[in-house]
């Protein structure tokens, strides 16, 4: 089997048509050419080269295999472009699972910043709940994770990536709108949405009520905060949300404003312990967090 440097003193020969030329242009000795070409062809058992004048001629079995050659340089040259491109970030694979606040909201703004430079990046983005991104980070089915509260599993490498707050989301015309924030206590003498207890931000808000010597009363129960803001705009009540969701809202459908007190909350990212994370995954977490850091503040208008 002729391997690649064989072959490339082959094509060189056969190009400048001497061995001293072909071992200046290969820059090694021309003994080491001449000694190349002839355990070549005792290699393939037939004679590449016919000398005449001093040069070498190849015979035609030697340009056929030249020119097949060709193939394999030029496949050498893609092979190392992608090596640069994805020591670079621009090209690969990205696998994402996140909460849906993140995931529907802030993400897809992020993503497009991101890509914008790599379009030869392939990014798969799912959507789930806290112990779902676990599940699907310590199985190897993502590689990054991103939710609003964090993940707790022994596998997973988990650190906060965005600072944010719970805000309360209002129709327009509510009298709430006509402040600039709104108390807890509020929330229980209007239609409220909230979350059920169990959840991640239901446990957030009744800690937040129970500091305030009160206890949590709502008309509608959800899970995520996508759904609580699609009901607000749907007029059915306030509810609390978390600033994540609040990009690119119609300020018709939808007001914001800020609650008494001020409820911070931590956006997180995981990744898992038990498989190797990409290069180009941890570039995006560091890419996410800048973004979110200059970006969020933005977002809420009417905030």
């Amino acid at each position: 089997m002729i391997n690649a440097r064989q072959l490339e003193v082959l094509c060189a020969v056969i190009e400048v048509g001497t061995t001293a030329k072909a071992a200046e242009l290969l820059a090694v000795s021309q003994p080491a050419v001449s000694n190349m070409v002839r355990h070549i062809e005792t290699l393939v058992g037939l004679e590449l080269f016919r000398r005449e004048h001093g040069r070498l001629v190849p015979t035609p079995e030697a340009r056929h295999i030249a020119q097949e050659a060709q193939h394999l340089f030029a496949q050498q040259r893609r092979i190392a472009s992608v090596v640069e491109e994805i020591k670079g970030g621009s090209i690969g694979r990205l696998s994402i699972v996140a909460t849906p606040s993140i995931g529907q909201i802030i993400l897809p703004r992020v993503l497009a910043a991101f890509t914008k430079d790599r379009p030869k990046l392939r990014v798969s983005v799912d959507l789930g709940h806290t112990e779902q991104i676990a599940a699907r980070l310590v199985s190897g089915r993502a590689e990054l994770g991103l939710s609003i509260s964090q993940p707790h599993h022994s596998a997973l490498s988990v650190k906060p990536i965005a600072q944010g707050r719970l805000v309360c989301a209002c129709p327009p015309d509510h009298e709430f709108a006509s402040g600039e924030s709104v108390r807890l206590a509020d929330l229980n003498h209007t239609r409220h949405i909230s979350y059920s207890a169990e959840t991640p931000l239901g446990r957030v808000i009744d800690a937040a009520y129970s500091a305030q010597g009160i206890s949590r009363r709502y008309s509608f129960e959800v899970r995520h905060t996508i759904a609580a803001l699609e009901l607000v705009k749907c007029g059915l009540g306030v509810a609390l949300v978390d600033s994540f969701v609040t990009p690119g809202c119609d300020s018709r459908k939808v007001a914001f404003r800020t609650t008494d007190p001020d409820l911070r909350i931590e956006a997180h990212s995981a990744t898992s312990n038990l498989f190797p994370t990409s290069r180009l995954a941890l570039e995006f977490q560091m890419f996410f967090r800048d973004y979110v850091s200059e970006h969020l503040e933005q977002f809420p208008a009417g905030i």
